[in-house]
């Protein structure tokens, strides 16, 4: 037990080494902060390890092993860019709707990468960070990957990790981030160098059988960590040695213990008083979208509904439906491109009207933070307690307006079906469409394509309204943290095919704008969640952090159901029944496209018909079997040296035998000593494994077959001049 973890440590304390300098990576480019999300590329250094580590251990040679590496990343780092694959939630749907939705996924990354050839040849900014983290990843990938490979193949550990020292070095300096994570990577490559050298010199001494002491190990162990943590250690001081900004920080050291010792003698002294902020029922902004929307979990209002309570925790799942409702203030209408306008009043007042799929609806509010005259209320709210005034928008919706900070207001909420949704008519009002169906010219051609794409077929508005919905819920992460549109930009484009994610604002305006572009009124509306049923009062408690933004659409003769597109939180779910017909239900999953195919439809059946093609002549390709035996081994390094030095001008019949090569071809090469050395060994192992009874082991040959890399800066000459000297005599 103990001879096997003696021998197994070394290899322990290299993969760890190894492990290390790829977690030093993915912090130092994650701790950079380029871009809002590292998600993109810090798994691409986990990846690439592993894609290294597999194909070291195969028998791939170092040029395929290189294309193939170059080729995975590629294809990875697209995947990862345009969220092809589907997420674990999209496994349950019907196989024809997870294709069709990988198929809209794929032609989405298309459009996005072809923004970025556009844009560099028309010698515009990109202002995608995508392809920032698409050629970061590509980069750290393939660093890794050619570190694995490295040791896997032959110990070069030198050349394995200049790549990643090279980019933990322009990383750490373009960022700005200190030197510590770059020093513990040196020290990381400099202990795996020393591991790796007392391995190979170790095997070099068990095969000749050269004896040595058994503690050897240990200090030659301990030598390397010394050496490796001195070199780290005079690195890391050299810039306090070097640069005004190492000495102020050597005397910021001093100074602090002059603050702690302030700070004790005066703790008795109260602080300056700070103004404490008032809580605002602020929701989000949608004049410009992208501004952030509060995250503090304070209260901003209570609300008594009357609809059933939801049963406690305690007593098990609900034996009914909570329904699911949002408190409702702005309504916005006209899209500018980078945000949007509120829907402007009536030219004429408007009687209200009890649509059809609705229920009475009482709700109690109680305000208790700053909200100005905006005031809340569920759907199409009819009557409001004092200081509530109903003020209509249309015959089928209102808002609410005052300065009261407790009120009631009685809603029309709703309770409409599938099947009413599926059969309502598409004759919109004229003011409707007018208002509900803008869209500024300015939308780009992306954005109508990808909702042309995910409604190809779509028999319904209904349906409609469910592709988009369901589409952003399921492609696009949501982060709060995610940057505003550059200046220009087009906020929908921008989320849909540059962002690394987004929240409320950015999945509303996306799904109302691209109704539109396909003919369905819709509008984006804000307020507040639902929040959480407090069971001691009563009520529903909605904090600052519930502010919302999601997208009503218009149903003639129902008026405006909701729909939630923000993947943060539950759709509205509208019962089905029976009476949805045969053709209805048989639209929710996407037909066969009956339009013309578009470039990117073609492009992408050519390149998988391409690569059907290439897989099934790679399998059906004659392989040579590789070299088993020792012989095979020998046989392999000896004629491959053979034939290159024939292709240099040192050609000879097949009947020459490897000591007739030698003497015929001595006086040329013998000036080349590293070209010499390797033939000569090669000579002596191929001998050895014909006609002695000792075979020689692989180590031999592998030290061979380095004997001849080394000697190719020598070979190349030979063989430009050979080559020279072949297209003169064919031009005479």
């Amino acid at each position: 037990m103990l001879d096997a973890i003696r021998a197994a440590w070394p290899r322990g304390l290299r993969l760890g080494l190894v492990v290390g300098i790829a977690s030093i990576a993915a912090l130092n480019v994650s701790a950079a902060k380029w871009t809002a999300d590292p998600v993109g590329y810090v798994p691409a250094i986990w990846l690439g390890l592993l894609c290294g580590v597999l194909l070291g251990l195969s028998r791939w040679r170092g040029g395929w092993a290189i294309a193939y590496s170059l080729a995975l990343s590629l294809v990875a780092t697209f995947e990862s860019a345009a969220r092809v694959l589907p997420s674990l939630a999209m496994l349950a749907q019907p196989i024809r709707e997870l294709a069709w939705g990988i198929h809209v996924r794929l032609l989405t990354g298309g459009d996005r990468m072809a923004g970025w050839i556009t844009a560099s040849l028309a010698g515009q900014p990109i202002q995608d960070t995508g392809l920032f983290i698409f050629l970061l990843a590509v980069m750290v990938w393939n660093a890794l990957a050619w570190l694995a490979w490295g040791l896997a193949r032959g110990g070069r550990v030198l050349a394995g990790v200049l790549p990643v020292g090279v980019l933990l070095a322009i990383n750490t300096h373009l960022s700005d981030q200190p030197t510590t994570g770059f020093l513990i990577f040196l020290v990381c490559a400099l202990l795996l160098m020393a591991s790796v050298s007392f391995a190979q010199t170790h095997a070099d001494w068990e095969r000749r059988c050269v004896d040595y002491p058994d503690g050897l190990g240990l200090e030659w162990s301990a030598s390397a960590v010394t050496l490796a943590l001195v070199i780290g250690l005079v690195a890391g001081l050299a810039p306090y040695a070097g640069t005004p900004e190492g000495w102020r920080t050597l005397a910021e050291l001093f100074r602090r213990p002059a603050a702690e010792a302030t700070t004790q003698l005066f703790s008795g002294v109260n602080p300056p008083r700070r103004d404490v902020p008032l809580i605002s029922a602020r929701t989000p902004d949608l004049n410009h979208i992208g501004r952030a929307i509060p995250q503090n979990t304070d209260t901003v209002m209570w609300v008594r509904i009357s609809d059933p309570a939801p049963p406690p925790p305690q007593a098990g799942p609900p034996t009914f439906a909570v329904r699911q409702h949002y408190w409702r203030s702005g309504v916005f209408a006209m899209y500018t491109g980078t945000g949007w306008e509120a829907a402007p009043p009536p030219d004429t007042p408007s009687e209200l009207s009890a649509p059809p799929g609705r229920y009475w609806l009482t709700q109690a509010f109680d305000i208790v933070a700053d909200h100005g005259l905006t005031l809340f209320a569920v759907n199409l709210p009819i009557t409001g307690s004092v200081g509530a005034e109903v003020s209509a928008l249309d015959h089928a919706d209102a808002i609410l307006q005052g300065s009261a900070a407790q009120y009631t207001v009685t809603s029309l909420a709703t309770d409409l079906t599938a099947s009413q949704l599926i059969t309502a008519s598409t004759d919109y009002p004229a003011a409707i469409a007018r208002l509900y169906l803008q869209a500024p010219e300015s939308v780009p051609d992306r954005v109508r394509h990808l909702a042309e794409r995910l409604t190809a077929g779509a028999a319904t508005p209904y349906d409609k309204a469910l592709r988009i919905q369901n589409y952003l819920r399921e492609t696009y992460p949501y982060k709060l943290d995610t940057p505003p549109p550059p200046a220009g930009r087009d906020a929908v484009d921008y989320f849909l095919f540059d962002a690394p994610g987004g929240f409320c604002s950015y999945y509303a305006s996306a799904m109302a704008v691209m109704l539109r572009v396909v003919g369905v009124p819709a509008r984006v509306v804000t307020g507040f969640a639902m929040g959480e049923f407090d069971f001691d009062r009563g009520a529903y408690r909605v904090p600052a952090s519930a502010a919302h933004a999601w997208v009503e659409v218009y149903f003639p003769g129902y008026g405006w159901a909701e729909f939630e597109p923000t993947t943060a939180l539950s759709p509205f779910q509208y019962r089905d029944d029976s009476a949805r017909s045969s053709t209805s239900s048989a639209s929710a999953t996407p037909p066969a496209r009956e339009a013309e195919l578009s470039m990117w439809d073609w492009l992408v059946r050519i390149v998988g018909a391409l690569i059907v093609i290439a897989a099934f002549i790679w399998w059906r390709w004659p392989r040579r079997a590789p070299p088993r035996t020792p012989l095979d081994f020998a046989d392999t390094a000896y004629w491959s040296i053979r034939v290159a030095l024939a292709r240099a001008g040192f050609a000879a019949s097949s009947s020459t035998t490897p000591e007739e090569y030698l003497r015929d071809h001595a006086p040329g090469l013998t000036q080349r000593p590293r070209v010499w050395e390797a033939i000569t060994r090669a000579t002596q192992l191929y001998e050895q494994a014909l006609f002695s009874p000792q075979a020689p082991s692989v180590l031999h040959a592998q030290t061979v077959q380095r004997l001849w890399q080394s000697a190719l800066p020598e070979w190349l000459p030979l063989w430009l001049a050979a080559l020279w000297r072949r297209l003169r005599q064919r031009r005479r």
